[in-house]
């Protein structure tokens, strides 16, 4: 969940939930967990949720019930959703985040997060009222990171479980404002990407310790974690399209720059540490494409229609499960379109497709 300062309500980094949070009345943006020059979705980013566990044939096929579990044991009817804070508008008619953090599980049940902030603290320490503070729900529905309320501190928690506090997460003179949260698909490592201007490293947290794993170098923007978390995808140093794979060390495991036609949106490393997926849009229309970093080559290309997905995440190993957020007429966030592609037929199908709670001003859902 990865928003920045807009004019009208200045929107606080934060990883893909989805890897981003959506928000009303925000202006277009790009976020750090997402390829440059992405057109982003009206009134929020095409953000990334990468890595992912394994799929799971039989159970996908189950009715959306309690009895579904995850690969790692969980009911699906627990997992969250999304996460949703509701808005409330100040004497001007201005919406701004109020109350607190909601969480949707895919069951239905309606669970409140209490310790978590609403509006993020800046530099000074300062609230910033019309912000919201950074969370991210991991792919899997299973973790939730943010900003405790009663110390500051950047907390994971894991549902029906611990809540582990990140050691050394926010520097000095860093607001929370400034900061992008992105979760890797079973919850298990969290990268914290800093302001690129302070020239501070990204760092990748062990959430089940909280303590400091690897970091990534300042000047590589984190894009977000092979499927397996054994790697990282970056971009930068060259051109806006030159990706590079970065092994626990910070080694360069390998790299491409891609065709600068058309316009990129987010990005998703598969278990092999080499192929990729994106989206393009070419002349009003998007596809989701496949490339093979070692060769350079395009596998294949699958068109999704006219809207950009907001986050790609590989949840099998020719799969992969594309997120979709439309907005009603208000500029709030109405509708999740969550659709499963194979990549190897080509065919596509809606695996689900859902309202998100009517007074929401921000949503982040989880994108695996």
């Amino acid at each position: 969940m990865r928003p920045e300062i807009t004019s009208v309500v200045a929107v606080a980094l934060a990883a893909t939930a989805f890897g981003g949070i959506h928000t009303a009345n925000a202006a277009s943006v790009r976020y750090a967990g997402t390829a440059p020059r992405v057109e982003a979705a009206p009134h929020g980013g095409a953000t990334l949720h990468a890595g992912a566990t394994p799929y799971n044939e039989a159970a996908d096929a189950m009715p959306r019930s309690g009895a579904e579990r995850h690969a790692d044991g969980a009911p699906r009817s627990e997992a969250v959703r999304y996460a949703s804070v509701r808005g409330c508008s100040d004497r001007h008619e201005v919406q701004y985040p109020c109350g607190k953090w909601r969480l949707v599980t895919h069951g239905g049940e309606r669970r409140g997060l209490a310790d978590a902030r609403i509006t993020p603290l800046d530099a000074k320490g300062r609230p910033q009222k019309y912000s919201v503070a950074p969370i991210e729900v991991s792919g899997n529905g299973l973790h939730v990171a943010y900003f405790r309320k009663s110390d500051g501190r950047l907390v994971v928690r894991e549902i029906g479980g611990k809540v582990r506090a990140m050691a050394g997460a926010l520097p000095a003179r860093v607001g929370m404002d400034d900061v992008t949260l992105i979760l890797s698909q079973d919850g298990t490592r969290l990268a914290v990407v800093l302001p690129e201007d302070r020239k501070l490293p990204t760092r990748v947290y062990d959430t089940a310790s909280g303590a400091p794993l690897w970091t990534v170098p300042w000047n590589r923007v984190l894009l977000g974690f092979s499927a397996d978390d054994d790697e990282l995808l970056t971009y930068g140093e060259t051109t806006e399209t030159t990706l590079r794979v970065l092994g626990p060390s910070g080694e360069r495991l390998r790299g491409r720059t891609l065709d600068e036609e058309g316009v990129y949106a987010p990005y998703g490393l598969a278990a092999d540490g080499a192929t990729v997926v994106t989206a393009q849009e070419k002349r009003g229309r998007w596809d989701v494409v496949v490339h093979d970093l070692a060769s350079g080559r395009v596998l294949t290309r699958v068109p999704v229609g006219r809207s950009a997905p907001e986050t790609l995440a590989w949840t099998g190993p020719e799969q992969v499960t594309a997120h979709f957020v439309t907005y009603d007429g208000s500029s709030r966030p109405a509708r999740v379109r969550v659709l499963r592609i194979d990549t190897a037929t080509k065919k596509t199908r809606v695996r689900e497709s859902y309202k998100v709670l009517s007074d929401t001003f921000a949503v982040a859902t989880c994108g695996g």
